[in-house]
Protein backbone atom coordinates (compact mmCIF):
# COMPACT_ATOMS: atom_id res chain seq x y z
CA UNK A 1 0.00 0.00 0.00
CA UNK A 2 1.29 3.98 -0.93
CA UNK A 3 0.86 6.70 1.17
CA UNK A 4 -0.24 9.78 -0.66
CA UNK A 5 0.33 13.32 0.44
CA UNK A 6 -2.67 16.23 -0.30
CA UNK A 7 -2.80 19.79 0.26
CA UNK A 8 -6.34 21.25 0.34
CA UNK A 9 -7.06 25.09 0.74
CA UNK A 10 -10.79 26.32 1.87
CA UNK A 11 -11.66 29.87 1.60
CA UNK A 12 -14.23 31.05 3.56
CA UNK A 13 -17.31 34.23 3.03
CA UNK A 14 -19.47 35.73 4.74
CA UNK A 15 -19.37 37.93 8.12
CA UNK A 16 -16.69 38.07 10.27
CA UNK A 17 -17.13 35.49 12.88
CA UNK A 18 -19.38 33.99 11.25
CA UNK A 19 -18.08 33.16 8.31
CA UNK A 20 -18.26 29.59 6.18
CA UNK A 21 -16.64 27.83 3.52
CA UNK A 22 -16.19 23.84 2.66
CA UNK A 23 -14.53 22.07 -0.34
CA UNK A 24 -15.13 18.45 -1.94
CA UNK A 25 -11.43 16.73 -2.43
CA UNK A 26 -12.04 13.10 -4.54
CA UNK A 27 -9.95 10.70 -2.89
CA UNK A 28 -9.63 6.81 -3.12
CA UNK A 29 -11.35 4.76 -0.84
CA UNK A 30 -8.34 4.89 1.42
CA UNK A 31 -7.18 5.36 5.15
CA UNK A 32 -7.05 8.59 6.80
CA UNK A 33 -3.34 8.73 8.47
CA UNK A 34 -2.54 12.32 9.23
CA UNK A 35 -4.01 15.64 9.12
CA UNK A 36 -1.83 18.72 9.18
CA UNK A 37 -3.78 22.55 9.64
CA UNK A 38 -2.46 25.71 9.16
CA UNK A 39 -4.50 28.64 9.61
CA UNK A 40 -5.01 31.55 8.02
CA UNK A 41 -3.33 34.07 10.80
CA UNK A 42 -5.89 36.20 10.95
CA UNK A 43 -8.66 33.46 11.59
CA UNK A 44 -10.74 33.73 14.72
CA UNK A 45 -10.65 31.34 17.61
CA UNK A 46 -14.23 30.57 16.78
CA UNK A 47 -13.48 28.49 13.62
CA UNK A 48 -14.77 25.06 13.98
CA UNK A 49 -13.61 22.47 11.39
CA UNK A 50 -15.18 19.18 10.55
CA UNK A 51 -14.01 16.71 7.91
CA UNK A 52 -16.19 13.76 7.13
CA UNK A 53 -16.60 11.12 4.60
CA UNK A 54 -19.93 11.64 2.20
CA UNK A 55 -22.17 8.92 0.89
CA UNK A 56 -20.97 5.59 0.28
CA UNK A 57 -21.98 3.84 1.88
CA UNK A 58 -22.74 6.20 4.98
CA UNK A 59 -21.78 9.47 5.44
CA UNK A 60 -18.55 8.90 8.58
CA UNK A 61 -17.60 12.28 10.29
CA UNK A 62 -13.88 11.53 10.73
CA UNK A 63 -12.66 14.81 12.59
CA UNK A 64 -14.47 17.43 14.28
CA UNK A 65 -12.22 20.34 16.14
CA UNK A 66 -14.29 23.05 17.62
CA UNK A 67 -13.58 26.81 18.65
CA UNK A 68 -9.76 26.91 17.67
CA UNK A 69 -7.69 28.22 14.64
CA UNK A 70 -4.71 26.98 16.10
CA UNK A 71 -2.07 25.49 13.94
CA UNK A 72 -1.67 21.85 15.00
CA UNK A 73 -1.41 17.82 13.92
CA UNK A 74 -4.38 15.11 13.97
CA UNK A 75 -4.55 11.38 13.59
CA UNK A 76 -8.49 10.60 13.14
CA UNK A 77 -9.24 6.97 14.26
CA UNK A 78 -12.11 4.98 15.06
CA UNK A 79 -12.87 2.57 17.61
CA UNK A 80 -12.53 -1.03 17.05
CA UNK A 81 -15.60 -3.25 18.16
CA UNK A 82 -15.64 -7.00 19.21
CA UNK A 83 -18.25 -9.56 17.46
CA UNK A 84 -20.70 -8.72 19.91
CA UNK A 85 -20.93 -4.61 18.53
CA UNK A 86 -18.77 -4.01 21.68
CA UNK A 87 -15.86 -1.45 21.83
CA UNK A 88 -12.63 -2.91 22.28
CA UNK A 89 -10.87 -0.96 24.77
CA UNK A 90 -7.23 0.74 23.35
CA UNK A 91 -7.98 -0.89 20.01
CA UNK A 92 -8.37 1.48 17.15
CA UNK A 93 -7.28 2.01 13.34
CA UNK A 94 -7.23 4.82 10.77
CA UNK A 95 -10.02 6.49 9.53
CA UNK A 96 -11.54 5.54 6.30
CA UNK A 97 -12.43 7.68 3.35
CA UNK A 98 -15.19 6.35 1.35
CA UNK A 99 -13.82 8.23 -2.05
CA UNK A 100 -14.21 11.84 -1.22
CA UNK A 101 -13.58 13.97 1.56
CA UNK A 102 -15.30 17.08 2.75
CA UNK A 103 -13.83 19.93 4.70
CA UNK A 104 -16.04 22.23 6.34
CA UNK A 105 -15.56 25.41 8.29
CA UNK A 106 -17.63 27.19 10.07
CA UNK A 107 -17.21 30.53 12.34
CA UNK A 108 -14.95 32.20 10.69
CA UNK A 109 -14.19 35.64 9.39
CA UNK A 110 -13.66 36.14 5.43
CA UNK A 111 -10.56 34.66 4.56
CA UNK A 112 -8.84 33.20 1.44
CA UNK A 113 -6.95 29.70 2.19
CA UNK A 114 -8.61 29.93 5.72
CA UNK A 115 -7.15 26.51 6.33
CA UNK A 116 -4.45 25.49 4.28
CA UNK A 117 -4.92 21.49 5.25
CA UNK A 118 -2.05 18.99 4.53
CA UNK A 119 -3.22 14.81 4.80
CA UNK A 120 -1.84 11.58 4.26
CA UNK A 121 -3.19 8.84 3.41
CA UNK A 122 -2.47 4.95 2.37
CA UNK A 123 -4.47 3.86 -0.95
Amino acid sequence: MAIEKHTIKVSTTGSSGSATGSLVTALPYCELLAVRMDFHASAPGTTDTTLSSPGDPVAVTLLTVTNSATDAWYYPTHQLDDASASAITGAYIPAIVHGNLLTELAGCDALTDALVMTIWVRV
